[in-house]
This record gives C-alpha cells, sequence and structure tokens, in this order.
C-alpha cells in the first residue's frame, strides 16, 4: 500500500503542542498523546474503515491484593501495512475490587500498546515525542511538581476535613491518580487509604 500524498502530508506535520499531555514521573516531565486522540486522528487521516487494531497478545504479569499488571501486544494494520506496539497497565488500590483492577489494567495495557504502535507512523501519531534533544514542556503548567511532602500534608488535612462517603471518593481518586502518575510513594499511597477507611467508618 502506497499512502496519498495528503496522508504522507498529514503524517508528517509537526505535532501540535496544544494536544499533548503531560504526567509527572519521579523528576520527569513526560508528554504523551491521549488514547482518544490517537484514534480520532486515525480516523482523520485514513478514515473510519481504513485502519484496525487487535490484541495479539495479552498477559498478566502481576495480581496481588494492591496491584494488578498486564502486558499486551497489539497490531495496527493500514492496508498492507502493519505495525505493533507492546504496552503495560496497571490496576491498583486495596479498596479496588479486583474484577475493576483487571479491567482497568487490560484497558490499559491495550491503549498504551496502541499508541505505540500509531506512534511508528509519524509525527502525528507522537513519534516526534521520544526525541529526547527537544524540551516538550506543559504550556498550561510550566512549574515544578508539587513536592510528595505537600501532597501528603494537603491529602491528609482533605480528609480530616471530609465529611461525606462522596467527598472521601474524590479523594481517593485523587489519590490513584497522584500514585499513577509517580507523585506519592506506595507507602504514603496505603497510608492515605487507610486513612479514608477509618474515616469512612466514622462517618
Amino acid at each position: 500500500m502506497t499512502f496519498t500524498k495528503e496522508q504522507t502530508e498529514q503524517l508528517n506535520q509537526p505535532i501540535d503542542p496544544k494536544v499533548v499531555a503531560f504526567r509527572q514521573q519521579g523528576n520527569m516531565q513526560l508528554a504523551y498523546l491521549e488514547s482518544w486522540y490517537v484514534i480520532n486522528e486515525a480516523n482523520r487521516i485514513f478514515g473510519f474503515d481504513g485502519w484496525q487494531s487487535e490484541t495479539v497478545q495479552l498477559d498478566c504479569v502481576q495480581s496481588d491484593d494492591f496491584c494488578v499488571t498486564y502486558i499486551a501486544k497489539v497490531r495496527v494494520t493500514i492496508g498492507d501495512v502493519i505495525r505493533e506496539g507492546v504496552g503495560a497497565g496497571h490496576g491498583k488500590g486495596k479498596s479496588v475490587n479486583l474484577g475493576d483492577k483487571h479491567e482497568s489494567a487490560v484497558k490499559e495495557a491495550e491503549s498504551d500498546a496502541r499508541k505505540r504502535a500509531f506512534m511508528q507512523f509519524g509525527s502525528q501519531f507522537g513519534l516526534s515525542l521520544y526525541d529526547r534533544t527537544k524540551a516538550w514542556k506543559n504550556p498550561k503548567k510550566d512549574r515544578s511538581a508539587e513536592p510528595v511532602e505537600n501532597i501528603l500534608v494537603l491529602a491528609k488535612d482533605a480528609i480530616t476535613k471530609a465529611y461525606t462517603p462522596e467527598k472521601l471518593d474524590q479523594i481517593a481518586q485523587t489519590l490513584d491518580k497522584r500514585y499513577d502518575e509517580n507523585q506519592i510513594s506506595r507507602k504514603d499511597y496505603n497510608t492515605l487509604i487507610e486513612l479514608i477507611k477509618n474515616k469512612r467508618e466514622v462517618i
């Protein structure tokens, strides 16, 4: 298959910084594309019926009371051009139902693998984000990540002041996100989840 001139031009266009998302991993800020955007771009460039993806391998590599992890390999096919990507997904939380953790881990692994497969088609699918010589910065939040110590203190204060189960649920969701972005340690995460559990019993 030969891509049309228009498709090639679209694939090679510099990516719009506004569509780039960011997450904190340790002391590094990583740039990435969200899954919905990659799928939307595939539909726009190749057409709704011009591409397909399939999960060719899915393995559960970890499963304990706290975390479930899957590794997935996804194959993207456009005409006779085939690209594959491998990704990992995690489902975390002691208070999270085991089935929900497996579902979350599988979806994340497949999504990550699909994005890595599409990345090989060019800049519009995030290839340029892997260029370490280019400093990708979040235009909406150009500052250092909040120290872990501050997150711990703020979370404890929020839990103390929470007086409804709904508010505790919101705090728990925020903690899950912070943990996924490696902004809080597993030890502190477990401590805060236990505080939420205790506060829920009081309420």
